[in-house]
């Protein structure tokens, strides 16, 4: 059961993101936060430092939502080809959500003029890539794949995922893709992927 405070705090977030939502990050303002939650700004600073800390927590629980299943896809002991397929099939669903594509355009947009950029990556995509990173970790302890920095081969990974899709959901040129565009996609990268990373027959 939550307690006062975390249902508080739930309810901040919540309408924060409607506020961003509506207004953008620049202009929304925390008395227009605080007048949707039914408080003062000073209940808002006693949760949240700034709106910087609150745009970024409204960001991170949004991605957290989209991509917590797709990581927990991630399993070592299962075939590895189909089982980073399956990782990739679900990222790349995830990375066409609107949501998640507002998420960085938010933050490339105030990452030269705030702290907004730094927070959310260390907060958000650091997180994923760590996690990531542990299971190829684990995959080159078992001989799955040839032993590497298990950061870069997840930053290569994922780089490999969005070369098709990336720049043209961020630019809106394109507003999404069919499971089937998005399968082949992953299947892509992953093949690319282990022609680099497989274990020397």
């Amino acid at each position: 059961m939550r307690s006062k405070s975390e249902s508080r705090r739930q309810t901040i977030i919540d309408e924060a993101r409607a506020v961003f939502q509506e207004c953008g990050f620049e202009g929304a303002s925390m008395s227009q936060i605080a007048a949707r939650v039914g408080g003062s700004k000073a209940t808002l600073y006693s949760y949240f430092a700034s709106k910087d800390e609150l745009f970024v927590e409204v960001m991170r629980r949004s991605a957290e939502a989209l991509m917590r299943d797709v990581f927990e896809k991630l399993d070592s002991q299962a075939d590895l080809t189909a089982n980073l397929r399956r990782f990739g099939e679900g990222f790349l669903e995830a990375a066409c959500q609107p949501e998640l594509i507002n998420n960085y355009r938010n933050a490339y947009a105030e990452a030269r003029k705030s702290e907004v950029g730094r927070l959310f990556y260390e907060r958000g995509p650091r997180q994923g890539l760590l996690v990531l990173s542990e299971h190829l970790d684990a995959c080159m302890k078992q001989g799955k794949l040839r032993q590497a920095d298990s950061v870069v081969a997840a930053q290569h990974l994922l780089a490999l995922l969005e070369a098709e899709c990336g720049q043209l959901l961020l630019l809106g040129v394109s507003e999404g893709f069919l499971p089937a565009a998005t399968r082949q996609m992953a299947g892509r990268a992953v093949e690319v992927f282990l022609r680099a990373y497989s274990t020397p027959a």
